[in-house]
């Protein structure tokens, strides 16, 4: 399994698994550039939790907006993993949103 890396600038880095670039791979262009730019700001927002995946929420905001929830593992001493991206209904990403837990 080849995980892509990512250096943000401020010395915080990240992974991405071959599922997440599959599933952007398979979006318009417009659509999976304005996703990939939410999970870069996703990357300072996401808190660690040791042993277990979380889920953090987005929106991109088009004339019909369209909602995605992002599973990752975030681990002292590791690097953020993110290693699903899918889509979820706006009932879902207001639960999120509800619990703290979506990109800003």
């Amino acid at each position: 399994m080849d995980l892509l890396q990512k250096y943000t600038g401020d010395k915080l880095y990240y992974e991405l698994d071959d599922a997440v670039m599959l599933t952007l791979e398979e979006l318009d262009i417009k659509l999976a550039t304005l996703i990939a730019l939410q999970i870069e700001m996703a990357v300072e927002q996401v808190s660690i939790k040791d042993k277990s995946s979380q889920i953090i929420g987005g929106v991109i905001k088009l004339n019909d907006p369209v909602y995605f929830g992002l599973r990752y593992i975030y681990e002292e001493d590791s690097s953020p993993y993110f290693f699903q991206l899918f889509s979820i209904t706006s009932d879902k990403y207001l639960d999120l949103y509800n619990l703290n837990k979506t990109i800003k």
